[in-house]
């Protein structure tokens, strides 16, 4: 039991440390799952994670990924006949399953295997996925497998919703700097265009705003091409629009 634990602390620490990396989602479920049926063995394992635009499913083989694919519909409860999945559900057979899960429950006992364990990973109060442990035959998981498994799911847990918060802090970053770069350029634009045109700087926005909303363009390729060059200013100038603008330099 002893080595047991020390695989599972090893494997904490290497959750813990991918949580505060940015790293691909899909390469790190692979390594769970595989982690999981390793802990397991010789049960094997599939790992989904979904959320409302997305979906990835990666398993230690490939019958336990597309197995647990099956069970998607159940997290949400997206199927009102059928319960959603919110807690383990530990070495149920797999006609014991067919009446909760009968698409999931068929297939697994066609592949041959004989009991299913589902562990849903929770983000706060939401399910985003579930860790399916296969077990072929007749075997089940022991009270052990079973403690260190639900030990590790919530690990996962944690670890899933912790890189989901540093990539949307990382695109929230990101979306900042790119409006802040955006305005700046904006503002460059607007200060080269009025004193091309001899206008006010908020007449020179005008002119630029206009312009993109004629031809359907944003307006920051507008001032980009403005600051390049590419646009020459008096083309911002329709008819009638500005009357006393000086010819650009």
């Amino acid at each position: 039991m002893r080595e047991r634990d020390l695989w599972l602390a090893a494997r904490l620490v290497e959750l813990a440390e991918s949580a505060d990396a940015d790293d691909d989602q899909a390469v790190g479920m692979e390594q769970i799952a595989a982690a999981m049926a390793e802990l397991l063995a010789p049960a094997e394992v599939g790992l989904l994670l979904t959320d409302s635009v997305s979906r990835t499913v990666v398993g230690s083989t490939r019958r336990a990924r597309d197995l647990v694919a099956l069970v998607a519909p159940h997290l949400d409860g997206a199927d009102a006949e059928l319960p959603a999945l919110t807690q383990p559900v530990v070495n149920q057979s797999t006609e014991m399953a067919a009446a909760c899960w009968p698409n999931f429950a068929a297939a697994a006992r066609s592949a041959g295997f004989g009991a299913v364990s589902l562990l849903p990973l929770r983000r706060r109060e939401q399910t985003v996925g579930v860790i399916g442990v296969l077990s072929p035959g007749p075997r089940t998981l022991t009270a052990a497998d079973i403690q260190l498994a639900e030990i590790f799911a919530r690990a996962v847990g944690v670890a899933i919703s912790h890189q989901h918060e540093l990539r949307e802090r990382t695109r929230a970053a990101q979306q900042l700097q790119q409006a802040l770069d955006t305005r700046v350029l904006i503002e460059q634009a607007k200060g080269a265009t009025s004193a091309r045109l001899g206008v006010s700087p908020d007449t020179a926005f005008d002119l630029l705003r206009s312009y993109a909303r004629r031809t359907s363009r944003p307006l920051a390729d507008i001032a980009r091409e403005t600051m390049s060059g590419e646009l020459p200013v008096h083309e911002l100038v329709a008819p009638g629009q500005v009357r006393h603008a000086r010819p650009a330099r």
